[in-house]
């Protein structure tokens, strides 16, 4: 059973079994990316019991914009101000990968031709990167600046959480399928993220899929790092994480393609087949989770 979407504000949800509350990125946004072609996570997760999801989502939002509220105070209102708060089933979030993608297209250069140090940027050039395999053009002191952050701001959602009626509930992230980098975007960026960015540092193409692999596992590990069952220190109460990056059904974009491809619309994102693969799955995992919980 597909869920019923709302953006925030919403109406009366009493005659659904279950109600959940989203934010995230533009895999959980409705239809304003791509416009008409544009598919989301959200629509295609399958749930047997009658749910309706209350969606803050913006595209291209990242984790700091999420907490601060930059482009919509709903969900922070929705989960635990007071007078505004609901109790909620359980919260979705899909976060981190526009985190990861920003910081791969900060330039080795500003505008002023200044350099931008490496513990800036997540990205070195051929000449400061060391002799290795594509994994060297990853700065490390970018990717560490980049973790701390994200966990810092993972950890404040939840700390948020526990303030509001929802205190405990389930709160659902998932890991991101790897992307092929290409020049294939949406409007406002017609060649894609990753492609410009590392065509930009100048990386050769040939190690674009083992750099790209390396960049996504990071984040993989990091985001499943936070499940409360992972038994890492990093672990997040009453945190789930979806491992859609395990999924070996998802068909990889083409190289070098400038449409959709496989099960991606374009660079960064899956098409409505990849996300119906991946909201079935997601849904279970869902379904599952819930049932342990009172």
């Amino acid at each position: 059973m597909v869920p019923d979407l709302y953006q925030a504000p919403y109406s009366a949800l009493s005659e659904y079994g279950r109600r959940l509350l989203a934010e995230g990125d533009s895999w959980f946004t409705i239809g304003s990316l791509t416009f008409e072609r544009a598919p989301n996570l959200l629509g295609q997760i399958d749930l047997p019991t009658s749910t309706a999801i209350v969606s803050c989502a913006y595209p291209g939002d990242t984790l700091q914009r999420m907490v601060d509220g930059v482009h919509d105070v709903w969900f922070d209102r929705l989960l635990r101000v007071r007078r505004y708060a609901s109790y909620w089933d359980a919260i979705l979030f899909s976060a981190g990968g526009n985190d990861l993608i920003d910081a791969c297209q900060v330039p080795a250069r500003d505008a002023t031709g200044q350099p931008i140090p490496p513990a800036r940027r997540l990205l070195l050039t051929p000449d400061e990167a060391p002799p290795g395999p594509p994994a060297r053009y990853l700065s490390e002191p970018g990717w560490t600046l980049l973790a701390d952050y994200l966990r810092a701001n993972l950890s404040l959602i939840v700390q948020r959480r526990d303030q509001g009626p929802s205190a405990g509930r389930p709160l659902f992230l998932h890991t991101y399928a790897v992307p092929t980098a290409r020049p294939a975007g949406a409007p406002g960026a017609p060649l894609g993220w990753l492609y410009p960015a590392l065509v930009g540092m100048g990386i050769p193409e040939t190690d674009w899929p083992a750099l790209t692999a390396e960049l996504f596992g990071r984040l993989r590990a990091l985001l499943l790092a936070a499940d409360a069952a992972s038994g890492s220190p990093h672990a997040l109460a009453d945190v789930h994480v979806f491992d859609s990056a395990a999924m070996t059904t998802i068909v990889p974009a083409q190289p070098g393609t400038r449409g959709d491809s496989g099960d991606w619309v374009n660079e960064i994102h899956l098409n409505t087949r990849g996300y119906v693969k991946m909201g079935r799955a997601f849904g279970a995992f869902i379904d599952a989770t819930l049932a342990a919980y009172p």
